[in-house]
Parts: C-alpha cells; sequence; structure tokens
C-alpha cells in the first residue's frame, strides 16, 4: 500500500473516530485507545504512519451498553454497527463501519457482510487476580476465537494453525462453546483487580493488566484529535509491546503488521464489487 493510501485512509478513519467520540460523549460511555493506537497517540501523536488500524477498548459495562444504545441511536445513513458474534460477523468484537466504501479484507472476499471502512471496538473483560486463572481465560477465549475464525474464512499460511482450526471447528459444539464464554466472562459485573483483551492476538502475558492502569483517563493529541487513553497509558504499552515501546521498530517487526485490505475504495460502496463477483 502506498504512502498516499494510508494517508487518504487515515483521513477517513478519523471521520469515523470524531463520530465515534462524539457519540460516546453524548451517551455517557467510556472507551479508551488500545494496541498500536495507543501506541500511535503516545508515539507519534496520531496514526503510526504504515498502520491502517484503529482500535478501541471499553470494560464489559460501557460495551454492553454501547452495543444496546447504538442499535438505536447511530446515524445509519453514514455508519453501520457490526455486531459480535452474529451470522455475519462471528468474531468477538464489534466494529463501526463507513458507508458508501470498500475495504474487503482478503479472507472476507465474497462474504454476505458489510464491508465497509471500520474501525474497532473491544472489551475488555474482567479478569482474574491468580495468574493460572487468567490463562485458562485466555485459552478458553482461544479456543472459541479459532472457531470464529474458521467460521470467518481465516486464511494462513501455517500447517499447524490449519489444523488446530480444523479441529475446533469439527469439535466445538455449541454447548461447550457457551460454557467457555461463560467462563471468559464469569467475573463481569463484579470486582476485579484485573481485566483482560483475551480474543485478540497477543500472547497471554501482553492480555491483562491491573484495571488500575485505567484509572478516570485522559486525552491526548491524536491528529487533529484529542482522544482518550488510560490515565497510565504508558505503562499499559510497556505491558502490551515491551519496555522499549517508544523505539521505532525494525522492517521485520513492521513486516509482521500487514494491511489489512484486499480491495480499497473509499468513494464507493463495496456493493458494486460484490456485485461484480
Amino acid at each position: 500500500m502506498t504512502d498516499e493510501q494510508l494517508q487518504s485512509i487515515h483521513s477517513k478513519l478519523l471521520i469515523i473516530a470524531d463520530y465515534f467520540d462524539t457519540f460516546c460523549k453524548e451517551n455517557e460511555i467510556e472507551y479508551y485507545l488500545m494496541g498500536g493506537t495507543a501506541l500511535g497517540a503516545v508515539r507519534h501523536g496520531g496514526f503510526i504512519p504504515w498502520d491502517d488500524d484503529y482500535d478501541t477498548f471499553m470494560d464489559y459495562e460501557n460495551y454492553t451498553k454501547f452495543k444496546s444504545i447504538v442499535k438505536t441511536k447511530l446515524d445509519t445513513d453514514k455508519y453501520y454497527f457490526q455486531e459480535e458474534d452474529t451470522k455475519e460477523f462471528p468474531l468477538f468484537f464489534s466494529k463501526i463501519r463507513m458507508n458508501d466504501t470498500t475495504y474487503i479484507e482478503k479472507d472476507v472476499v465474497g462474504r454476505d457482510m458489510h464491508h465497509g471502512l471500520f474501525i474497532d471496538i473491544m472489551c475488555l473483560n474482567n479478569a482474574y487476580k491468580n495468574k493460572h486463572m487468567r490463562y485458562l481465560q485466555y485459552l478458553a477465549a482461544r479456543v472459541v476465537n479459532a472457531n470464529s475464525l474458521a467460521k470467518r474464512g481465516y486464511l494462513t499460511n501455517s500447517i499447524t494453525k490449519k489444523i488446530a482450526l480444523q479441529t475446533v471447528s469439527l469439535f466445538l459444539f455449541p454447548p461447550l462453546k457457551r460454557l467457555l464464554l461463560i467462563f471468559v466472562r464469569s467475573l463481569n459485573g463484579k470486582e476485579s483487580e484485573f481485566v483482560g483483551h483475551f480474543f485478540g492476538r497477543a500472547p497471554f502475558k501482553r492480555t491483562s493488566f491491573k484495571r488500575s492502569l485505567i484509572g478516570e483517563g485522559k486525552r491526548i493529541k491524536f491528529e487533529s484529535l484529542y482522544l482518550p487513553v488510560f490515565s497510565n497509558v504508558e505503562e499499559y504499552l510497556r505491558i502490551r509491546y515491551g519496555l522499549k515501546f517508544m523505539e521505532m521498530p525494525s522492517e521485520k517487526v513492521k513486516n509482521q503488521y500487514p494491511s489489512h485490505a484486499y480491495i480499497v475504495d473509499l468513494d464507493n460502496s463495496y456493493k458494486n464489487y460484490l456485485d461484480k463477483k
């Protein structure tokens, strides 16, 4: 992807981000930048120059509230809410997609779903203080996630991953899936010292952290906006990316995070491409 294409994507993502931020403020929903988006805010004052992602966190209470409110208050002329764990989108996070745009990922080409440019909204689940119990939460989420990826059509060159996805898709029956999800979410609605994002791509040691890092939150510059991050966002980034998170990565590390895009057209609806297909 060229620098010019990335800049165009960033400009459109910023429009969605601004709308999303206003929506959350108007409806008293707390959220925070996460992962590479939080890293970009701290290290670059905006997008990581080579990244086409925009990720956010909500705790369980705010995530549940958001999913309820967005279904009636979203500006559906401009945006689309893609809810988690549905036939359209079987993964365990949600998206806000921009209508009349095209951003088709390779593993969902031809899938009957909304393919507009998007931002991600992830749920932070309450996590056990005991590390071994948190690891069991992580493992349960990985099994469920593998099943969802198989349904979605996840592409990989790894023989091991292919076998794992096929095995899980064959043997993870709905009752077992429900039990695993209940366990992952078993502390939601209760007091917990730790929270975790177990459905992402990060290894276990980078998935959970003390709730105290969130604090009251703070807003920092992100391109032309000021957006919310954890009060102790630096410690969160050290957990997620290591002690040297402020240093620019090598080309090898950059290549571990390829573009999500397969077909990009920010001026025309994805429906045009599905019709052609």
